[in-house]
Parts: C-alpha cells; sequence; structure tokens
C-alpha cells in the first residue's frame, strides 16, 4: 500500500486528491479530505484502460476521471521510468562500483536525481581497527567527506544531466531507505552485494539481505565486477503460483520500455510441475499480463531453481535478472559461493528485485 497526492483540473477547478495505491497499482482509491466516507475506487487494467469501481459521493464527469487517471499516470510513469534514484553505500570497492553503475544506468535513463547515502549506523571502511570511536562531529564530517568525493568520481559518468546529492544520518539502513523512498519518489535503489570485511565470504551482505526482504522500492543489487553496458536482453523470472495478483507488470512493462530491451519470461520448475493441469490458468495469466510485449518464454525444469536461472541467462547472454523473490533461499542460491568457479561466470549479472504484494 502506497500514499501519495497528485493535482489534476477539472474544467476551470485546480483540485488536489490522496491517492492510495493496491495490488501494485492496479487499484486506487482517490480522496478529496483524508478518511472519507465514498471514496471514488478506480481499477487499472492489464493494458493500460481505466475502470471506475465506485464512482464516489461526488459528482464528477466523465472528463474529470480521465484528468483524475492521467494525473496517477504520470506520477506512477516519474516512479516506474526510475526518476531519481538512490544508492547506498559503505565505501567498500563494491558500493563504489554499484554507484559508478548507477550513474551510468542514470544516463541511459534520463534520470533527474541520484541520493547518495551512508547510514552512520552501518560504520565506515576501514583497514585498520579503530581503538576508540571518532567524537561524532569527526565522523559526520568523514562520511559527509567521503560522499563529496564518490558523488565527484560518478558526476561524470552521468552525461551531466542528472543532479548528484548526498546524504548522512544516524537512521538504521532500511528505517532510511523507505523514508528517502516516500521523501525522495524513489524509482529505483542500487547497492552492492557484498560489505566490508569478511562479508565476502558470506552469501550476500547482512545489509542488502535486509533492504532485499522489506524494501519498499525496487532494488537492483550489483555485483563486485559488474560494468553498466547498453542493456538488450532482459530476463523475468517466475513462477506459476498468483500470476495476477503478485507480479508488478506495469512496473517492468515501464522498465523494458525505458531499456529498449527484449524480454525473456523464464519459468523454471521443479519435477515437471510446468505441466501440472493445476498451473494452467496460471500460465493462461502470464501470458494475459505479457503477450502485447511480444516476449520469449521459456519453461525449463530444474530441481536447482537457481541454477536453472543461471544457466538460462548464460545462453542467452542475459544482461539483467528481474524477479519477485518469494524465498530466503533464492538470495542464497545466487550469491553462495563467492569465491568458487561455479558463480564465476554470472557474478557480472545485476539482480533487480521487486517486492511481493501480499
Amino acid at each position: 500500500m502506497e500514499t501519495f497526492s497528485i493535482a489534476f483540473k477539472v474544467g476551470n477547478l485546480e483540485l488536489d486528491a490522496i491517492v492510495t495505491a493496491f495490488d501494485h497499482h492496479r487499484r486506487f482509491k482517490v480522496e478529496m479530505v483524508t478518511n472519507e466516507h465514498d471514496p471514488i475506487l478506480l481499477q487499472r487494467l492489464t493494458a493500460g484502460e481505466w475502470k471506475v469501481e465506485q464512482a464516489g459521493q461526488r459528482t464528477i464527469s466523465e472528463k474529470g476521471f480521465a484528468a483524475i487517471q492521467e494525473a496517477i499516470d504520470s506520477y506512477l510513469e516519474k516512479i516506474y521510468a526510475a526518476h531519481n534514484i538512490l544508492v547506498l553505500t559503505d565505501f567498500s570497492p563494491a558500493a563504489t562500483n554499484a554507484a559508478k553503475y548507477a550513474a551510468a544506468m542514470a544516463r541511459s535513463f534520463n534520470s533527474i536525481n541520484i541520493v547518495l547515502y551512508h547510514s552512520m549506523s552501518v560504520p565506515l571502511t576501514t583497514e585498520i581497527p579503530l581503538q576508540t570511536p571518532p567524537p561524532a562531529v569527526d565522523f559526520q564530517q568523514e562520511t559527509l567527506s567521503k560522499l563529496e568525493e564518490l558523488k565527484n568520481e560518478i558526476l561524470p559518468l552521468t552525461g551531466g544531466g542528472t543532479t548528484v546529492t548526498v546524504r548522512t544520518d544516524e537512521r538504521p539502513l532500511l528505517a532510511a531507505v523507505n523514508m528517502l523512498a516516500e521523501q525522495q519518489q524513489l524509482g529505483l535503489v542500487i547497492m552492492g552485494i557484498t560489505g566490508k570485511g569478511n562479508l565476502e565470504r558470506v552469501f550476500i551482505g547482512s545489509n542488502t539481505i535486509t533492504v532485499a526482504k522489506e524494501c519498499k522500492v525496487p532494488l537492483l543489487i550489483v555485483p563486485a565486477n559488474a560494468v553498466f553496458e547498453k542493456i538488450e536482453r532482459v530476463v523475468f523470472a517466475c513462477d506459476l503460483k498468483k500470476v495476477s495478483e503478485t507480479t508488478p507488470t506495469q512496473a517492468i512493462r515501464t522498465l523494458i520500455h525505458k531499456l529498449d530491451a527484449k524480454l525473456y519470461i523464464l519459468n523454471v520448475a521443479r519435477d515437471g510441475a510446468s505441466f501440472n493441469p493445476a498451473t494452467i490458468n496460471e500460465l493462461a495469466a502470464l501470458h494475459r499480463l505479457w503477450d502485447e510485449e511480444h516476449p520469449e518464454y521459456h519453461y525449463t525444469d530444474n530441481d536447482d531453481l537457481v541454477q536453472g536461472i543461471m544457466d538460462f541467462t548464460k545462453e542467452h547472454q542475459i544482461q539483467l535478472l528481474v524477479t519477485v523473490p518469494r524465498e530466503y533461499g533464492f538470495f542464497e542460491g545466487i550469491f553462495h559461493r563467492s569465491m568458487t568457479e561455479k558463480l564465476a561466470y554470472h557474478t557480472h549479472l545485476p539482480l533487480l528485485l521487486f517486492r511481493e504484494d501480499k
């Protein structure tokens, strides 16, 4: 659930409304005042058409409803197209690489603003352990200096059309991310996959896991050696469970259009589940959601879900993996064994996660 405000015009009247979005931005409650007794209820259909489910207590013309719908569409386009990007950094090499990737992506997206953020609840990278903590003022100044250095390093990569700002505070990382998401109307959060010290021995940095599980905004996880290049091939890896209810179709569709990329849709099933009669309705729903985009559909069996996805990305030279993860093991499978040769061939592959709508 997400709440935002819109401005729209009906005749000569300029009006404001409070919009609450549900169901992956497919249903909307529109109120002229908070807690309105009989609000407007709208549904945005898969193909982009609108349906008025409840007209509300106010007399609004067809043109008025069209103006409201256009205002909502404008807001969603701004969000989905990643006009505003948050980059999280702990100043590790992986985080710095993620910031460079973000800057190059912002140039490709024509993004308006990048916010570089460091949570001071996450200690600064240092090769020599500190014997005593530095004074708070000095610590904050050091953080700001590092952020400014990083800003100056990535700014040329944006092509000059993107503003880069810096932020730091003592909020816990996840709380800060979700607060900034609302304040800055973020369309994307970007971070690296490894933290500091010995975290490279762990399947994925604990901060990344925390953000990935609870972030309200799509999260792009950038591997430590990824280099941005024009993204031409994107795979959406999904299962066949509650497809219509849980798939953020419009957000993914906007991303694909922005990239002008070819879309592949991959279902990896265990034990022949793709051919189970119980999945027929879900398969039909999948096609209803995506056929308009003319994707390539692929279905494969593999008892190892992640291995099946990774084999596919290698075979088809995929440049971006998109998914709505449903289980913790998905992360572990992709980023586990970071020192092994098995993982080496796909550590370059960025992973874009959309939160499941529950």
